[in-house]
């Protein structure tokens, strides 16, 4: 064997035990237990684009008045607000009266239905509606003419 060869193989020796070590993951965060936090600190490290906090934003909206089973992580800089929305605003594209109630469905696919039977608060479609958080969970729609309606979201 060569000169050169034996200190090729010399230094390879010598360099290959580091190699597993410098290839091990160890990022800061991957050690932080709690999911969230974790995900807090990876959003840190690496900041979501616009796209992400826009996507955050359809998302909080879409699932607008439904039960949710786990809290909302919000982006980095994003308002809690954009996340927990307290209102919506859609136009009606359809209104269904199916055994004494009203069930209406708004443009952006959500539905909601009365919760009580009445009669006030005409609803026609096309017309822009908002719903919102009212007390202690409940929701209510208001129609155009102003008149609130007490609703759950049934899809």
């Amino acid at each position: 064997m060569s000169h050169l060869m034996r200190r090729l193989c010399l230094l390879a020796g010598l360099l290959l035990p580091g190699l597993p070590q410098a290839a091990e993951p160890g990022h800061a965060c991957a050690v932080v237990a709690s999911p969230a936090e974790r995900l807090a600190c990876y959003d840190k490290a690496f900041p979501p684009s616009p796209e992400v906090h826009a996507a955050a934003i359809r998302q909080a909206e879409q699932s607008f008045g439904m039960q949710r089973n786990e809290p909302v992580l919000a982006n980095p800089g994003q308002p809690a607000a954009e996340l927990d929305p307290d209102r919506i605003e859609s136009r009606v594209s359809k209104v269904a009266y199916t055994g004494g109630s009203r069930a209406i469905t708004l443009e952006n696919g959500q539905v909601w239905a009365l919760t009580e039977a009445t009669s006030r608060g005409n609803v026609n479609e096309g017309d822009t509606v908002l719903v919102r958080k009212g007390v202690m969970g409940n929701y209510m729609l208001v129609t155009a003419a102003g008149v609130g309606l007490r609703v759950r979201r049934v899809r």
